[in-house]
């Protein structure tokens, strides 16, 4: 089970004053979606489409939540919820028991999600009032109490905003690299549990592989890795110069795997005459698999090494590149003497739009009652709901839930708990990650416009001039 706490501080103490008022078991739908595409610190749009990742790693949160004793007693130590709780031992005995149930819908796993500001069927931008909601497809959209709804929101937006992220990179990264593959090397630079998460993601997104070990364990990603500096340095001897033991060391690496042997070159001095690739051919007599660079990579470094390699001998042997990779050199690099890219740091972070893909979960019927969150003035509204997409060429069709309107409708129903339908089991990483690139084949070069179907566009309206 996982503690049901990883959530924000006010979703719990609003809840003392739904359950107070008895509103805890109204019935309500939530949707979970961005408003636009990321942006940098620019605010420039950075990505052609955001790739949806997070619905495995949601569904088996909701399933797997709950509140254990000890974080209820946590809950009623804090100085100002605390006295609250304890003053309401039947809410208590209800966040014991609590389990989520209702509904899950949402596009299947890789799937390619637009957004932009709202625009009617015709593709003319709609505002009324200072209400402009944006439009898009959800990543999840779900039915429930307002008591189960408020507990998942946080944790939701926290995977989806993560995972999505990292897919979204690494789709970008992939695009550049023409067709040579892209390694996830990011693990030391992110959370230790997050690392688990972005190589799941980095590789639905398009990526070959990754280096984390629980990765491969848990999700069957293939696993690479060559070796560390740490353990060509540990090898060094007082009594024998550098280049010495980096070749014993070269040696007995490839003693232990002489069908993969790659091996890291630029400890000391990648094009010295008794150390890196010298080293490497020589100990290995020219049986190696190939080298990795981790600095200086440029288009001059690898020319030379591919130079020194095929005079030495070892023409056969690849040249994998890491450190500081990204989109700025990453397309250069491509077309240059290059096999595969070890990309981490900027990968796992996102670094050039790092705070997710601005996903918001918000209420889009309460009841029998559409809402929307107004926001006048701000571009901020959102929709009202439950709703289905509609994907036809060139335009995504956001209507309302019952509608029936040409296109392929993207949102799927994963979890019912009150029917028994559970079809989280049956999503595996390596057809989302097929069904993701052929999307990606099938939308290159080209972008969708969101837009709203004339029921919908009547229901915001109603609720934009509601209260005037």
């Amino acid at each position: 089970m996982t503690d049901a706490t990883r959530l924000d501080l006010y979703q719990l103490t609003s809840l003392l004053v739904h359950w107070d008022q008895q509103k805890t078991q109204t019935t309500a739908w939530m949707s979970f979606f961005s408003r636009a595409l990321p942006r940098d610190h620019a605010n420039r749009t950075v990505r052609k489409y955001i790739v949806w990742a997070g619905l495995k790693r949601g569904l088996e949160w909701l399933k797997s939540m709950k509140f254990d004793e000890s974080h209820l007693e946590t809950l009623q130590r804090h100085p100002i919820l605390g006295p609250a709780l304890s003053a309401r031992p039947g809410l208590i005995e209800a966040l014991r028991n609590w389990r989520f149930h209702g509904e899950v819908w949402a596009p299947k796993e890789g799937e390619l999600i637009w957004a932009n500001p709202a625009l009617d069927l015709s593709g003319q931008p709609w505002a009324m009032n200072g209400v402009q909601p944006a439009v898009q497809t959800p990543y999840f959209q779900i039915k429930s109490d307002i008591f189960t709804l408020k507990l998942i929101e946080t944790p939701l937006l926290s995977i989806i905003n993560h995972q999505s992220m990292i897919a979204s990179k690494a789709a970008n990264l992939v695009d550049l690299a023409h067709q040579k593959p892209i390694y996830e090397f990011g693990t030391r630079r992110t959370n230790i549990d997050a690392a688990v998460d972005a190589a799941y993601a980095a590789y639905l997104g398009g990526c070959a592989g990754t280096s984390n070990v629980e990765a491969n364990h848990r999700y069957q990603i293939p696993m690479v890795g060559t070796m560390d500096h740490f353990a060509i340095q540990a090898w060094e001897s007082p009594d024998m110069h550098r280049g010495q033991t980096e070749f014993a060391f070269f040696k007995a690496f490839y003693e232990v795997f002489p069908k993969s042997a790659s091996l890291l070159v630029d400890t000391y001095d990648t094009f010295g005459e008794h150390t890196g690739i010298v080293n490497a051919v020589k100990a290995t007599n020219g049986q190696l698999t190939g080298i990795r660079i981790d600095s200086k990579v440029n288009v001059e470094t690898l020319e030379k090494a591919r130079k020194l390699l095929d005079d030495l001998g070892a023409p056969h042997a690849k040249i994998l590149v890491s450190g500081g990779l990204d989109e700025s050199n990453l397309s250069e690099l491509s077309h240059s003497h290059v096999d595969a890219f070890g990309i981490g740091e900027r990968l796992v972070t996102s670094e050039d739009s790092p705070i997710g893909v601005g996903a918001v979960g918000k209420l889009s019927k309460v009841g029998d009652r559409f809402t929307m969150k107004l926001s006048r003035g701000s571009a901020k509204a959102t929709l009202p709901g439950p709703v289905q997409v509609f994907r036809q060429d060139g335009i995504d069709v956001v209507a309302l839930q019952d509608e029936q309107i040409e296109g392929e409708p993207l949102l799927n129903l994963y979890l019912d708990t009150e029917k028994g339908i559970d079809l989280s089991d049956q999503l595996n990483i390596e057809t989302s990650r097929q069904y993701c690139h052929d999307r990606r084949q099938l939308y290159q070069g080209k972008t969708q416009s969101v837009r709203l179907s004339n029921r919908l566009l009547e229901v915001v309206s109603e609720l934009a001039k509601r209260d005037e």
